[in-house]
């Protein structure tokens, strides 16, 4: 299911270190190796050597056991479910108390169901999928099994972030669904988001792989013009494969057998899942059909930075990363990195935004 609180790059532990710089580094790495650069990524789970524990305790003495952690920053803010009417919630509590039961009872299951699967969920198609949509009672039992899922699991259902709407690239499937998102309260060292990753590796792997992907595409991608980012996905892969050499450094060709692998493949690991490095073919794709990034086809209209090839195709961030992940955390992500602190003008710029949203919001409501 859906997690808000981003992770403490709980797949890798990262440290700083002094020495020269290597022109290729890996996210997956089972051990360190000295001529790797400042910035050394590994595994948690990887033991660091004698002479990395001596430094890290020079150094940063509080990471020495920990590795790296990150600031945990609050998501984007976003509308819940759609208000319910009236006479469906007199029509809902008018029912047989049995029949009521099993109406929200399949709605909910169908819901966390498909929260599970990290599907979307398109508010009219659940309904009609749960057998609701002419029992007059849609609005009013959708917004009881959100209820009932806040009070129970702590998860709340919520549209596409508040400044997300108003992207006029953002397609128009995306401003009508719903997404489950985890809303527990973590602590500033992320123990939640620590306890929940460790029960899978590839859970740990995935969610360090996506802050890292939006982070590049955040930093990274082309601006355009209702403020939104995306980035070229040959240029993606080539960052990508900066970072971890073991990670493609161009995307897959259309028709080739490791594009097809690509969209049938489910092992988002390489090595049938026996190793920590990401199959980013596969991850991406998942990621674009769980809305944690929006893929679409590059032309010369929405974008203009360089010449386009055939196949091209571009990632921007989606809805369900801004919920669960959201700018703040990205722009701190990014700064910690390098050892420097958020840009003030950048944090302000998103308050902002969740100012206008909530005044918007209150001005709706009145």
């Amino acid at each position: 299911s859906s997690y808000n609180t981003p992770p403490s790059y709980s797949y890798i532990a990262m440290s700083r270190r002094t020495g020269s710089r290597s022109s290729k580094r890996r996210i997956s790495t089972q051990e360190d190796e000295d001529e790797e650069g400042p910035l050394v990524v590994r595994p948690r789970s990887s033991a660091p050597s004698q002479e990395d524990d001596d430094e890290d305790d020079m150094d940063e003495p509080e990471m020495a056991n920990h590795g790296f952690a990150f600031s945990q920053q609050n998501p984007e803010a976003s509308q819940n479910v759609l208000p319910e009417r009236s006479n469906e919630r007199r029509h809902l509590e008018e029912m047989d108390s049995d029949a009521r039961d099993k109406a929200l009872m399949s709605l909910s299951r169908l819901i966390l169901f498909k929260a599970l699967d990290n599907e979307p969920i398109d508010r009219v198609k659940a309904i009609k999928d749960a057998g609701l949509s002419g029992d007059k009672i849609s609005s009013a039992a959708y917004k009881e099994v959100a209820s009932r899922f806040q009070n129970v699991f702590g998860f709340e259902i919520k549209q596409a972030p508040d400044f997300m709407q108003n992207y006029k690239s953002l397609p128009t499937r995306c401003k009508d669904r719903y997404y489950v998102v985890n809303t527990v309260q973590d602590t500033d060292e992320g123990s939640h988001s620590r306890t929940i990753h460790s029960v899978h590796k590839t859970s740990k792997v995935e969610k360090g792989v996506l802050i890292l992907t939006v982070a590049l595409i955040f930093c990274k991608g082309e601006s355009r013009s209702d403020g939104s980012r995306h980035i070229l996905a040959r240029e993606l892969y080539r960052l990508m494969h900066a970072v971890d050499e073991n990670i493609p450094e161009e995307p897959p060709a259309q028709g080739t057998s490791r594009a097809k692998a690509g969209n049938q493949n489910h092992n988002k690991l390489q090595g049938n899942g026996n190793t920590c490095t990401p199959n980013f073919d596969v991850m991406l794709e998942s990621f674009a059909q769980a809305d944690y990034l929006i893929k679409e086809k590059a032309t010369d209209e929405n974008f203009h930075s360089q010449p386009l090839e055939e196949g091209d195709v571009l990632y921007s961030m989606g809805p369900r990363a801004a919920l669960e992940l959201g700018r703040k955390q990205i722009i701190t992500f990014c700064a910690e990195i390098l050892n420097e602190e958020p840009d003030p003008s950048m944090l302000k710029e998103i308050e902002d935004d969740g100012n206008e949203a909530e005044a918007e919001l209150f001005m709706e409501a009145a």
